[in-house]
Formats: structure tokens, C-alpha cells, sequence
């Protein structure tokens, strides 16, 4: 019975001990505790992918559409979003669908929907190793600036055909945006 007393003792001695050096010490907390990295700065903005959202909104606008735009970065990720008044709620996954994967085709996305008839085989490939990731429909359009993949938009709920206009209206409002940044 002592003995295990004296256990009981010692664990809770060793244990008020581990609390009140990394309280009295914070320089000696463990590693997990260390803040972390910020994560590298994408190299679209936030500004910029407004940018494109806007131009694409206007266009839809103009025809008197509703859609959703979304774009990614050049890792896949979310950087902004807008669905339009009257959308349906469910264009946000074709639309995310369709940017990644003209990000990850690193084309149009209306070039992989060709995939189905030309290489069934690397069409079907994608659908398996990407399920509920990939929209192999026309509306995704890849970002580049100076010929480097920095991510993609994209487009749904017009009709077909028109998702990739809009995405390209959006495109074509971005560039002059970089261009005006330049002056």
C-alpha cells in the first residue's frame, strides 16, 4: 500500500513539475507548441480575384444571367466565391469543379470534357482519382501570369458555351487591372 502511495506521489510531484517549468519557462515548451509559419503568399490576390469575379458577374449581367464564378489558387484553394442573386446553390461545386480541373489539366476545362470521345481511358483515369473534385464540363479557364500557372476560375449555370465567355470576360478584366498596376 505504501508503495503505491509513493507512485502516486511521484507522478503527481514529476507532473506539477513538467506544468511549472513550461509555465515559468515558456522558452523550454516543446516544439508543437512553437507558432507556425505563415503559409506562403499565393500569388493571386484577394483583389485581384475579385477582379475577375467582377468581370465575369458584369458579363452575365449584360445577358441577363445568373451564375456562380469561383476562383482557386494555384495549390487548388478557395480564394473567393460569389454566387448570384437567384443562382442555384449547388453551382458552387461545378464551378470549383470546373477550376480545378482546368488547374490541373493546366487547359481549358472544356478540353477535358473532349477527353470523354478522344482518350476515354485518361477521361475515366481522372474521374477515378478525383471524384467529386473534377467537372470535366466546359466554364474552368487556368490563370497564368508570365506564363505561370497561378490558378484558374471558374464558371457555371449559363448555358453551354457561355460559362467559358464569362470566365474570359473576367480574364480580359484582370489583365487590364495588371496592366493598370503597372503605370
Amino acid at each position: 500500500m505504501n508503495c503505491l502511495i509513493h507512485t502516486r506521489m511521484s507522478i503527481i510531484a514529476f507532473s506539477l513539475a513538467v506544468i511549472s517549468t513550461t509555465l515559468c519557462c515558456p522558452e523550454m515548451s516543446t516544439a508543437a507548441e512553437a507558432p507556425r509559419p505563415l503559409a506562403p503568399p499565393t500569388a493571386l490576390s484577394l483583389r485581384e480575384a475579385r477582379v475577375i469575379i467582377d468581370g465575369a458577374v458584369a458579363y452575365a449581367r449584360e445577358k441577363k444571367l445568373r451564375m456562380t464564378v469561383v476562383i482557386l489558387d494555384e495549390e487548388g484553394q478557395l480564394i473567393s466565391a460569389d454566387r448570384m442573386e437567384g443562382a442555384s446553390f449547388h453551382l458552387e461545386r461545378f464551378a470549383k469543379g470546373k477550376a480545378f480541373t482546368s488547374l490541373m489539366l493546366r487547359d481549358r476545362s472544356e478540353t477535358a470534357a473532349e477527353l470523354s470521345k478522344t482518350r476515354p481511358d485518361r477521361y475515366f483515369g481522372i474521374m477515378n482519382m478525383y471524384p467529386g473534385e473534377v467537372y470535366l464540363v466546359g466554364g474552368g479557364v487556368p490563370l497564368a501570369i508570365d506564363n505561370r500557372l497561378v490558378g484558374a476560375v471558374g464558371v457555371a449555370g449559363l448555358p453551354e458555351g457561355v460559362d467559358e465567355k464569362a470566365a474570359l470576360a473576367g480574364i480580359d478584366a484582370w489583365n487590364k487591372y495588371r496592366e493598370s498596376m503597372k503605370k
